[in-house]
């Protein structure tokens, strides 16, 4: 995708993220700069999340998993939230825990995944940026509660 038009779809979708839209989800915003959108799901166990979005939506967006204080979650770190969306074991490609979830990149370029394309779910409901970490808000909480 053209970088011009993946930084505007991009900015159209995280000019959404208002004070009021914030609040209501229970997100920290710390960044939304393209290509990189830097949240954090309020929890009882917090998680950060930062979204690379580039080439948005030529790619799903590759999201890490972080603490709130920002550096990378270990898979020991992420263990307690396994049997979810959230694996602890190494990706093939990033080598750190990752969300196993369509919509995401990981997920996508993962060996086992490789036959479900983003292109399937690209236009579905819910697998724009913002739809995709509300996938992931709503899978933290019923793991670790509001």
């Amino acid at each position: 995708m053209h970088p011009a038009a993946s930084k505007a779809k991009f900015d159209a979708e995280v000019a959404l993220l208002t004070p009021d839209y914030l609040r209501v989800k229970r997100w920290i915003l710390w960044s939304a700069a393209y290509p990189v959108l830097d949240l954090t799901i309020e929890a009882k166990r917090p998680l950060r999340l930062r979204v690379d979005c580039d080439n948005w939506n030529e790619v799903p967006p590759s999201v890490a998993l972080l603490s709130p204080a920002g550096t990378f979650l270990t898979e020991a770190e992420v263990q307690p939230l396994a049997g979810s969306i959230f694996n602890q074991s190494a990706h093939e490609q990033t080598g750190r825990p990752y969300i196993c979830m369509r919509g995401v990149r990981e997920f996508h370029t993962h060996s086992s995944h490789r036959h479900e394309v983003w292109d399937t779910y690209r236009s579905e409901d819910g697998m724009n940026i913002l739809g995709i970490i509300t996938q992931i808000t709503r899978a933290l909480r019923r793991i670790v509660g509001t």
